[in-house]
């Protein structure tokens, strides 16, 4: 297999594997992207596991505290599916894709981690995520009616296959 962390495409953003002090950005990146986050707590509680990942997209070559998280992605491998929880980047860096370094990073990962798929809920409305999960290679393979509360509306369910073309996406 290749190297463990994808070259991105602006050397101005590099994807980092999460630590301890980045958690109180992350949960506000969540929020401010309105997704429900699981909160430091839970956040650092998984980060040890060998089946979480947490990772962050940051600018700048200055040290870690001092880095501003752009985005990030966090998602869990089940014996050999990658779930994906979150991926978010803040409106002021989106259309720069970030969104997609994060995710193609987390597929590399999890296809080291022995992931053979990757699946996801997405808001049916949210049409600009779900273009970037189809060019990504993810299909519909279901709909939860009225997963989201608020606001109301309904969730696809996607998926993808990970090989190790993930480690090589174009």
């Amino acid at each position: 297999m290749t190297n463990a962390w994808l070259e991105p495409p602006n050397s101005e953003v590099r994807i980092v594997k999460a630590v301890l002090e980045d958690l109180p950005s992350i949960v506000a990146v969540e929020k401010e992207c309105g997704l429900n986050s699981r909160g430091i707590e839970s956040h650092q509680k998984r980060m040890p596991e060998p089946n979480a990942i947490l990772i962050v997209a940051v600018a700048g070559n200055a040290s870690r505290s001092q880095l501003e998280i752009l985005g990030l992605f966090s998602g869990e491998m089940v014996v050999d599916e990658l779930q994906i929880d979150n991926l978010a980047v803040k409106e002021t860096y989106r259309r720069k894709g970030i969104g997609r370094m994060l995710l193609r990073q987390a597929l590399s990962n999890a296809c080291r981690l022995g992931a053979s798929t990757a699946t996801l809920e997405v808001a049916a409305a949210n049409a600009t995520a779900r273009s970037l999960y189809e060019k990504e290679g993810f299909d519909v393979i279901g709909v939860r009616k009225g997963y989201y509360i608020d606001p109301p509306g309904d969730a696809l369910l996607l998926a993808r296959k990970i090989d190790d073309r993930a480690l090589n996406l174009s």
